[in-house]
C-alpha cells in the first residue's frame, strides 16, 4: 500500500494523526525492516528521469548537423559524376568524403558516452544525503532512500530531502523560491492549518528541494518521488513536451 494515499493534506494534521496515518513513530523513527518494505512499496524517492534514447539512435543524432548535411552534398555530387563519367577506376572523393562523416559521427558518440559516464559517476558521489531517525539513532542516507514515515531531521544548509510536515521547529527558515517564486527565505512552525491553504503559505510544511538557511526542526515525511510537489511540477512539464512533440 503507498502510504501518501490516505493521509490526504497532512498540513491539517495534528501530529498525532499524522504519525497514526503514516504508522511511524515519533521517538525512534521506523525500523530498518518496515523501510525495505515501504521502499517496495512506493519506490524510490526520486524523480523520474526521461527514458534515454537508444544507442543507434544517439549514434544517428550525430549525423544531424548542417556541415555532415554539406559534405554528404559533396560525396553524392561526387558518386554522380564518377557514375556519369563511365564509372572507371574508383570515386576516391565520395569514399573518402563518406569516411570522414563516419570517422566524425563515431568520435563524437564515443566523447559523448565517456562525457555522460563522467556525470553519471560525479553525480554518485555527490548525492544528496539527508539525516533521519530509524530505529531509535539519527543516521545520514541517501535520499533517494527516504520513504513516507520517516523522521527527517533538518538543520541549516541542509536540502530537504522529501515533503514533509514538521512536527519540531526551532527558529526554522526555508528557502523556497524554486517552487513559490518567493525572494525570502520562509519561518517555519508547527501550527496546524485547518483551512485549505496555497503551497506558499503552508508555514507548517517542508518540500523536497528546498534549503534550509536558519534554525531546525524535526518533520514527518509525508510524500516522497513523483509525488512530491516538485515531482507534480515535473509530472506537468513532461506531459507539456509530449503534447508538443510531433
Amino acid at each position: 500500500m503507498k502510504h501518501t494515499v490516505s493521509i490526504g493534506a497532512p498540513y491539517a494534521l495534528d501530529s498525532d494523526r499524522l504519525v497514526a496515518a503514516l504508522d511511524t513513530n515519533v521517538h525512534a523513527g521506523l525500523s530498518s525492516a518496515e523501510v525495505l518494505r515501504r521502499l517496495h512499496d512506493d519506490g524510490p524517492n526520486a524523480l523520474r528521469s526521461a527514458p534515454r534514447p537508444p544507442a543507434w539512435r544517439q549514434f544517428l543524432l550525430h549525423f544531424k548537423d548542417p556541415l555532415v548535411y554539406l559534405l554528404g552534398a559533396a560525396a553524392a555530387i561526387g558518386l554522380i559524376a564518377w557514375f556519369m563519367e563511365g564509372r572507371t577506376g574508383i570515386p576516391v572523393d565520395a569514399i573518402v568524403i563518406a569516411a570522414i562523416i563516419v570517422f566524425n559521427a563515431i568520435l563524437s558518440y564515443v566523447q559523448e558516452a565517456k562525457a555522460e559516464n563522467a556525470v553519471a559517476a560525479l553525480t554518485s558521489m555527490t548525492a544528496a544525503m539527508s539525516s533521519a531517525l530509524r530505529d531509535g539513532k539519527l543516521v545520514r542516507i541517501p535520499t533517494h532512500e527516504l520513504v513516507p514515515g520517516d523522521l527527517l531531521s533538518l538543520s541549516e544548509g541542509d536540502i530537504v530531502g522529501a515533503d514533509a510536515r514538521l512536527v519540531q521547529a526551532s527558529a526554522l527558515r526555508v528557502q523556497e523560491s524554486s517552487l513559490t517564486g518567493e525572494s525570502e527565505a520562509v519561518l517555519k512552525d508547527t501550527t496546524i492549518l485547518r483551512a485549505p491553504v496555497a503551497l506558499a503559505e503552508r508555514a507548517n510544511m517542508v518540500f523536497k528541494g528546498t534549503t534550509v538557511v536558519q534554525g531546525n526542526g524535526l518533520a514527518i515525511v509525508t510524500a516522497t518521488g513523483m509525488v512530491t510537489e516538485i515531482g507534480t511540477i515535473a509530472s506537468m512539464l513532461d506531459r507539456t513536451v509530449e503534447s508538443q512533440t510531433p
